[in-house]
Protein backbone atom coordinates (compact mmCIF):
# COMPACT_ATOMS: atom_id res chain seq x y z
CA UNK A 1 0.00 0.00 0.00
CA UNK A 2 1.29 3.46 -0.91
CA UNK A 3 2.05 5.71 2.05
CA UNK A 4 1.36 8.73 -0.19
CA UNK A 5 -1.71 9.71 -2.18
CA UNK A 6 -3.09 12.50 -4.32
CA UNK A 7 -5.53 14.88 -2.65
CA UNK A 8 -7.41 17.91 -3.95
CA UNK A 9 -8.54 20.80 -1.76
CA UNK A 10 -9.98 24.07 -3.08
CA UNK A 11 -9.19 22.91 -6.64
CA UNK A 12 -5.50 22.48 -5.79
CA UNK A 13 -4.11 18.94 -6.28
CA UNK A 14 -1.16 17.81 -4.17
CA UNK A 15 0.60 14.73 -2.86
CA UNK A 16 0.11 13.93 0.82
CA UNK A 17 1.70 11.45 3.24
CA UNK A 18 -1.33 9.58 4.58
CA UNK A 19 0.38 7.84 7.50
CA UNK A 20 2.00 11.01 8.82
CA UNK A 21 -1.21 12.96 8.40
CA UNK A 22 -2.88 10.52 10.78
CA UNK A 23 -0.13 11.26 13.32
CA UNK A 24 -0.55 15.03 13.23
CA UNK A 25 2.10 15.94 10.66
CA UNK A 26 1.22 17.48 7.31
CA UNK A 27 3.68 16.58 4.54
CA UNK A 28 2.63 17.83 1.10
CA UNK A 29 4.05 18.33 -2.39
CA UNK A 30 2.26 20.69 -4.76
CA UNK A 31 1.48 20.12 -8.41
CA UNK A 32 1.50 22.94 -10.96
CA UNK A 33 -2.29 23.46 -11.08
CA UNK A 34 -4.54 25.71 -9.03
CA UNK A 35 -2.80 29.10 -9.12
CA UNK A 36 -2.87 32.36 -11.07
CA UNK A 37 0.61 32.56 -12.63
CA UNK A 38 0.75 33.00 -16.40
CA UNK A 39 2.73 31.09 -19.04
CA UNK A 40 5.47 29.84 -18.68
CA UNK A 41 4.90 29.70 -14.92
CA UNK A 42 1.33 28.44 -15.17
CA UNK A 43 -0.22 28.13 -12.78
CA UNK A 44 0.63 27.41 -9.12
CA UNK A 45 4.22 28.64 -9.25
CA UNK A 46 5.48 28.92 -5.67
CA UNK A 47 9.03 30.08 -6.42
CA UNK A 48 9.87 33.75 -5.88
CA UNK A 49 13.24 33.49 -7.61
CA UNK A 50 12.28 32.41 -11.15
CA UNK A 51 11.18 35.69 -12.74
CA UNK A 52 7.44 35.33 -12.20
CA UNK A 53 5.22 38.30 -11.26
CA UNK A 54 5.75 38.57 -7.48
CA UNK A 55 2.12 39.38 -6.53
CA UNK A 56 1.01 36.25 -8.40
CA UNK A 57 3.51 34.09 -6.52
CA UNK A 58 2.45 35.54 -3.18
CA UNK A 59 -1.19 34.83 -4.00
CA UNK A 60 -0.22 31.28 -4.96
CA UNK A 61 1.64 30.88 -1.66
CA UNK A 62 -1.37 32.23 0.23
CA UNK A 63 -3.60 29.65 -1.45
CA UNK A 64 -1.11 26.88 -0.78
CA UNK A 65 -0.61 27.43 2.95
CA UNK A 66 -4.29 28.19 3.46
CA UNK A 67 -4.98 24.59 2.48
CA UNK A 68 -3.35 23.66 5.78
CA UNK A 69 -5.04 26.43 7.81
CA UNK A 70 -1.91 28.60 7.92
CA UNK A 71 -0.73 31.97 6.64
CA UNK A 72 2.27 32.91 4.51
CA UNK A 73 3.78 34.50 7.62
CA UNK A 74 3.98 31.03 9.22
CA UNK A 75 6.36 29.80 6.51
CA UNK A 76 10.14 29.57 6.63
CA UNK A 77 12.27 28.84 3.55
CA UNK A 78 15.99 28.36 2.98
CA UNK A 79 18.14 29.74 0.17
CA UNK A 80 18.76 26.34 -1.52
CA UNK A 81 22.29 26.71 -2.83
CA UNK A 82 22.75 23.01 -3.73
CA UNK A 83 24.88 22.52 -0.63
CA UNK A 84 24.61 20.28 2.43
CA UNK A 85 24.17 22.72 5.31
CA UNK A 86 21.30 21.98 7.69
CA UNK A 87 19.61 24.62 9.82
CA UNK A 88 17.60 24.13 13.01
CA UNK A 89 14.58 26.43 12.90
CA UNK A 90 11.88 27.45 15.37
CA UNK A 91 9.05 29.95 15.68
CA UNK A 92 11.51 32.87 15.66
CA UNK A 93 12.31 32.06 12.02
CA UNK A 94 8.70 32.29 10.83
CA UNK A 95 8.39 34.59 7.81
CA UNK A 96 11.98 34.24 6.57
CA UNK A 97 11.89 33.61 2.84
CA UNK A 98 8.09 33.63 2.92
CA UNK A 99 7.35 36.89 1.10
CA UNK A 100 10.81 37.78 -0.18
CA UNK A 101 13.45 35.34 -1.39
CA UNK A 102 16.18 37.69 -0.15
CA UNK A 103 15.19 36.93 3.45
CA UNK A 104 15.50 33.14 3.07
CA UNK A 105 17.94 31.36 5.40
CA UNK A 106 21.34 31.89 3.78
CA UNK A 107 23.48 29.02 2.57
CA UNK A 108 21.08 26.34 3.79
CA UNK A 109 19.45 23.45 1.91
CA UNK A 110 17.77 21.57 4.77
CA UNK A 111 15.76 22.53 7.84
CA UNK A 112 14.82 20.64 11.01
CA UNK A 113 12.29 21.67 13.64
CA UNK A 114 10.29 20.53 16.65
CA UNK A 115 8.11 23.67 16.64
CA UNK A 116 4.40 23.03 16.00
CA UNK A 117 2.75 25.41 13.55
CA UNK A 118 5.96 26.35 11.74
CA UNK A 119 5.60 25.63 8.01
CA UNK A 120 8.86 24.42 6.44
CA UNK A 121 8.79 25.05 2.68
CA UNK A 122 11.29 24.51 -0.12
CA UNK A 123 10.94 24.63 -3.89
CA UNK A 124 11.52 22.19 -6.74
CA UNK A 125 11.57 21.60 -10.48
CA UNK A 126 13.41 18.23 -10.84
CA UNK A 127 15.49 18.07 -7.62
CA UNK A 128 14.20 15.75 -4.91
CA UNK A 129 12.47 16.77 -1.70
CA UNK A 130 13.37 14.59 1.27
CA UNK A 131 10.89 14.68 4.17
CA UNK A 132 11.89 13.44 7.63
CA UNK A 133 9.72 12.57 10.65
CA UNK A 134 10.51 11.06 14.03
CA UNK A 135 7.10 10.02 15.42
CA UNK A 136 8.21 9.66 19.04
CA UNK A 137 10.06 12.97 19.34
CA UNK A 138 7.69 14.74 16.94
CA UNK A 139 10.57 16.26 15.02
CA UNK A 140 10.41 16.92 11.27
CA UNK A 141 12.90 17.89 8.59
CA UNK A 142 12.99 18.86 4.94
CA UNK A 143 16.01 18.62 2.63
CA UNK A 144 16.60 19.77 -0.94
CA UNK A 145 18.55 17.04 -2.73
CA UNK A 146 19.54 17.64 -6.34
CA UNK A 147 22.55 15.84 -7.75
CA UNK A 148 24.98 18.03 -5.82
CA UNK A 149 23.10 17.54 -2.57
CA UNK A 150 22.97 13.83 -3.22
CA UNK A 151 26.73 13.69 -3.85
CA UNK A 152 27.18 15.59 -0.58
CA UNK A 153 24.83 13.16 1.20
CA UNK A 154 22.52 15.84 2.54
CA UNK A 155 20.14 13.10 3.68
CA UNK A 156 22.77 11.82 6.11
CA UNK A 157 23.58 15.37 7.23
CA UNK A 158 19.91 15.96 8.04
CA UNK A 159 19.69 12.74 10.04
CA UNK A 160 22.83 13.68 11.94
CA UNK A 161 21.31 17.05 12.84
CA UNK A 162 18.11 15.39 14.05
CA UNK A 163 20.12 13.02 16.23
CA UNK A 164 22.49 15.63 17.66
CA UNK A 165 19.95 18.38 18.30
CA UNK A 166 16.82 16.37 19.13
CA UNK A 167 18.03 12.87 20.13
CA UNK A 168 16.32 11.21 17.15
CA UNK A 169 18.10 7.91 16.34
CA UNK A 170 18.19 7.38 12.55
CA UNK A 171 16.75 3.91 13.03
CA UNK A 172 13.52 5.49 14.29
CA UNK A 173 13.21 8.19 11.62
CA UNK A 174 10.80 7.84 8.70
CA UNK A 175 11.69 9.40 5.34
CA UNK A 176 9.62 10.23 2.28
CA UNK A 177 11.36 10.87 -1.05
CA UNK A 178 9.00 13.03 -3.10
CA UNK A 179 8.76 13.42 -6.88
CA UNK A 180 11.81 14.46 -8.90
CA UNK A 181 13.57 13.67 -12.15
CA UNK A 182 13.80 9.91 -12.50
CA UNK A 183 16.51 7.62 -13.93
CA UNK A 184 14.45 7.52 -17.12
CA UNK A 185 15.36 11.17 -17.77
CA UNK A 186 18.29 12.27 -15.61
CA UNK A 187 21.11 12.07 -18.13
CA UNK A 188 24.62 12.94 -16.93
CA UNK A 189 27.97 13.20 -18.67
CA UNK A 190 30.54 10.42 -18.52
CA UNK A 191 32.78 12.29 -16.08
CA UNK A 192 30.02 12.64 -13.48
CA UNK A 193 28.85 9.07 -14.09
CA UNK A 194 32.35 7.78 -13.32
CA UNK A 195 32.55 9.92 -10.20
CA UNK A 196 29.25 8.52 -8.96
CA UNK A 197 30.46 4.97 -9.57
CA UNK A 198 33.58 5.66 -7.48
CA UNK A 199 31.54 6.96 -4.55
CA UNK A 200 29.07 4.03 -4.66
CA UNK A 201 31.02 1.23 -6.42
CA UNK A 202 28.83 -1.60 -5.10
CA UNK A 203 25.50 -0.29 -6.32
CA UNK A 204 23.82 -0.25 -9.72
CA UNK A 205 22.70 3.40 -9.82
CA UNK A 206 24.17 4.45 -13.19
CA UNK A 207 22.39 3.12 -16.25
CA UNK A 208 23.79 3.27 -19.78
CA UNK A 209 21.63 3.48 -22.89
CA UNK A 210 22.89 4.27 -26.38
CA UNK A 211 26.20 5.61 -25.06
CA UNK A 212 24.42 7.91 -22.61
CA UNK A 213 24.51 7.73 -18.82
CA UNK A 214 21.52 8.05 -16.50
CA UNK A 215 21.71 8.46 -12.72
CA UNK A 216 19.07 7.03 -10.37
CA UNK A 217 18.91 9.73 -7.69
CA UNK A 218 16.06 8.19 -5.65
CA UNK A 219 17.92 4.88 -5.40
CA UNK A 220 21.08 6.74 -4.40
CA UNK A 221 19.25 8.56 -1.63
CA UNK A 222 17.82 5.27 -0.43
CA UNK A 223 21.38 3.93 -0.19
CA UNK A 224 22.53 7.02 1.72
CA UNK A 225 19.62 6.71 4.13
CA UNK A 226 20.25 2.99 4.65
CA UNK A 227 23.96 3.53 5.29
CA UNK A 228 23.03 6.25 7.80
CA UNK A 229 20.85 3.79 9.71
CA UNK A 230 17.32 4.27 8.38
CA UNK A 231 15.60 0.88 7.89
CA UNK A 232 14.35 0.21 4.37
CA UNK A 233 10.86 -0.24 5.85
CA UNK A 234 10.98 3.38 7.07
CA UNK A 235 11.74 4.86 3.64
CA UNK A 236 8.91 5.69 1.23
CA UNK A 237 9.22 7.00 -2.30
CA UNK A 238 6.94 8.56 -4.89
CA UNK A 239 8.06 7.17 -8.28
CA UNK A 240 6.61 9.98 -10.41
CA UNK A 241 9.18 11.66 -12.67
CA UNK A 242 8.83 15.43 -12.95
CA UNK A 243 10.45 15.46 -16.39
CA UNK A 244 8.04 12.85 -17.73
CA UNK A 245 4.96 14.55 -16.30
CA UNK A 246 5.04 18.24 -17.15
CA UNK A 247 1.25 18.13 -17.17
CA UNK A 248 1.51 17.66 -13.40
CA UNK A 249 4.87 19.19 -12.45
CA UNK A 250 7.39 21.83 -13.40
CA UNK A 251 10.62 20.45 -14.86
CA UNK A 252 13.71 22.63 -15.15
CA UNK A 253 15.35 20.25 -17.58
CA UNK A 254 12.33 19.45 -19.74
CA UNK A 255 11.25 23.10 -19.93
CA UNK A 256 14.79 24.38 -20.55
CA UNK A 257 15.12 26.35 -17.34
CA UNK A 258 12.17 28.68 -17.79
CA UNK A 259 9.45 27.36 -15.53
CA UNK A 260 7.92 27.56 -12.07
CA UNK A 261 8.52 25.65 -8.86
CA UNK A 262 6.52 23.20 -6.78
CA UNK A 263 6.71 23.36 -3.01
CA UNK A 264 7.58 20.64 -0.56
CA UNK A 265 5.93 21.55 2.73
CA UNK A 266 5.96 19.92 6.15
CA UNK A 267 4.58 21.04 9.49
CA UNK A 268 3.72 19.67 12.89
CA UNK A 269 0.11 20.53 13.51
CA UNK A 270 -0.75 22.24 16.79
Amino acid sequence: MNQWRWKTLQNIPFISMTRWDQMGVTAAFSARQGGISQVPFDSLNLGLHVGDHKPDVLENRRRWVNLFSHQVEDMVSCEQVHGTKVGVVNASHAGQGASDHATALKGIDAMVTASPGLVLASYYADCFPLYFFHPGRRVVGLAHSGWKGTMGKIAAQTLQCMEEKFACPPGEVEVFIGPGIGPCCFQVDKKLAEKVKKVWPDFDIIGEREDKWYWDLPATNRIILSMAGVPASNTFCCPLCTSCHTDLFYSYRQEQGITGRMSATILIRN
